[in-house]
């Protein structure tokens, strides 16, 4: 039995892109290591008397902005856990030396402003290594025939597919996509992502909150394996079981959290989300 955890470490990163949210790279500087091993070794604890291993997924911020990350990571490898690690690649090829023994599957951003020699390196390395990688370059529309270059090298020298990613205002796919032309659009993605923009921009915000809803199942007061098979954990450290966060779980900061053994009834109208459709629920 899996249980999937993801943790956003804190939001902090030095980068700044200007197209990520500043909830996402605007906080303080991470918590010492000490602090994030306590929590740590607490959730593994928990989840082993379940007889449960661990799929971690980490994220920030940028996790590499913590000195001493790996250390988290040998903690997850050495307690039977499957590391994703979802990072920029940082600043240094020395970082990857401790990090890359100790993760499974890793999501590299390949940004505007980076070493495109250290990119290289990271994915030679993985390659090299038999490891799972997948490079995901964001596609800024003002840029955009640079940034699909960029993918498009990559494809070519290591025969990989790149995902190009289409950039949404504050992250957000209710928000709505960046100002891309239609022809972008079919570069990026094909047809499908044109009509998506432009139902989008058909619709008002409250209608697309009310057309998501009126589409997914219902499961309330149904039992669920919140918090079982899923746990999330925010930038500022807030639990939940769930992206609806229909069961508040409390702050990994302030000692407060708690982590279920058992199922939970369901509070929400609507299973609004896909991920969350996928815990098993007691019909």
């Amino acid at each position: 039995m899996i249980t999937k955890i993801n943790w956003n470490l804190h939001d902090h990163c030095s980068a700044r892109c200007f197209y990520c949210p500043v909830q996402y790279w605007g906080g303080e500087e991470p918590r010492s290591i000490v602090e994030y091993m306590n929590v740590l070794k607490r959730i593994v604890s928990h989840y082993t008397s379940l007889n449960r291993t661990i799929h971690w997924k980490f994220d920030g911020g940028e996790p590499l902005e913590m000195f001493d990350f790996p250390m988290m990571l040998k903690y997850c490898k050495e307690n039977n856990g499957h590391v994703e690690l979802n990072s920029n690649g940082g600043k240094m090829w020395l970082d990857w030396f401790a990090i890359a023994p100790h993760v499974d599957h890793l999501n590299l951003s390949y940004h505007y402003w980076q070493n495109e020699s250290l990119v290289n390196y990271i994915i030679s390395s993985f390659q090299k290594n038999n490891k799972s990688i997948n490079v995901i370059v964001p596609i800024r529309p003002e840029f955009f025939d640079w940034d699909l270059e960029r993918s498009l090298k990559l494809e070519l020298k290591y025969g990989i597919v790149v995902s190009k990613l289409q950039l949404y205002k504050d992250a957000s796919q209710v928000r709505g996509l960046f100002n891309y032309t239609d022809e972008q659009l079919r570069i990026i993605k094909g047809e499908q992502l044109v009509q998506e923009n432009i139902k989008h921009q058909e619709m008002t915000f409250a209608e697309r909150k009310e057309e998501i809803v009126v589409q997914s199942p219902v499961y309330t007061g149904k039992l669920c394996n919140v918090g079982i098979e899923k746990l999330n954990i925010s930038h500022t450290g807030w639990v939940s079981g769930s992206n609806c966060n229909t069961l508040h779980l409390g702050n990994i900061w302030d000692n407060s959290f708690f982590l279920p053994s058992e199922p939970s009834a369901c509070k929400m109208l609507a299973c609004t989300d896909g991920d969350d459709q996928q815990i098993t629920k007691f019909l």
